[in-house]
């Protein structure tokens, strides 16, 4: 029988921990029936396990999807706990640093989701910086992309691009954008852009995906090295 070595983690959670542990990322709906609890108890005994590193989540179109964590994690939490036992209000704060850090991270499939993503650069009405622009918005959303650049405009949103030499004189940009050229095989095969607190990668396959992150430290991250490269491209 599964035990978690620590006196506050009850049944329920453990049972919820484990189910996960067996069947994969889950929404709290699929959990319940499968552990017999109340839907409402479970999103408390996510919050818990979130707080403890023992769940993760992340959303896919619009739908929270939970996750176990490694096992391994449960021994790092006790030894974490151990150098912490002298101060039980230290724990507490450390706890609560941790999940304040956690990152919202969704997914978004298909033409819908890539528009998802651009109206809410749109909504947030912040300076987006664009790197490995190579004429697939454009592409693959003829249309839209003349609403979006529209939108930015009437926002008065800047734009800086970072695109392939061999796209010079090829993107569709607005007024209000400033673009700047690296050698081609620099380049992957994916859109990064970076707005506020969030960054969003595009993955231009079959099926358009769309990986949307809000973490003021991962976006500030990407920024750092956007700044770099523009430093470089010309």
């Amino acid at each position: 029988m599964f035990v978690v070595p620590l006196g506050t983690t009850g049944k329920s959670e453990i049972d919820v921990y484990v189910t996960l542990l067996k069947i994969g990322p889950s929404t709290a709906g699929f959990i319940s029936e499968k552990t017999k609890l109340n839907r409402s108890h479970i999103y408390d005994i996510f919050t818990k396990l979130i707080n403890r590193g023992f769940v993760s989540f992340f959303e896919k179109n619009k739908t929270k999807y939970f996750n176990a964590s490694p096992p391994e994690g449960i021994l790092d939490y006790i030894k974490e706990i151990e150098k912490e036992a002298d101060s039980s209000i230290a724990e507490l704060k450390q706890l609560k640093e941790i999940s304040g850090r956690a990152s919202k991270v969704q997914l978004f499939e298909g033409e819908s989701g890539v528009k998802s993503v651009l109206r809410d650069i749109v909504r947030e009405k912040k300076d987006y910086f664009v790197l490995g622009e190579e004429g697939l918005f454009q592409e693959k959303l003829p249309v839209y992309i003349y609403q979006f650049i529209r939108d930015v405009e009437y926002n008065k949103i800047k734009e800086k691009i970072i695109s392939k030499k061999s796209m010079k004189g090829k993107i569709i940009a607005g007024k209000t954008s400033e673009i700047k050229y690296l050698d081609d095989d620099f380049f992957s095969p994916i859109n990064t852009v970076i707005y506020g607190n969030k960054v969003a990668i595009f993955v231009w396959s079959e099926t358009y995906n769309v990986m949307l992150i809000e973490n003021k430290e991962i976006a500030n991250s990407y920024m750092s090295y956007f700044k770099q490269l523009w430093q470089k491209a010309k």
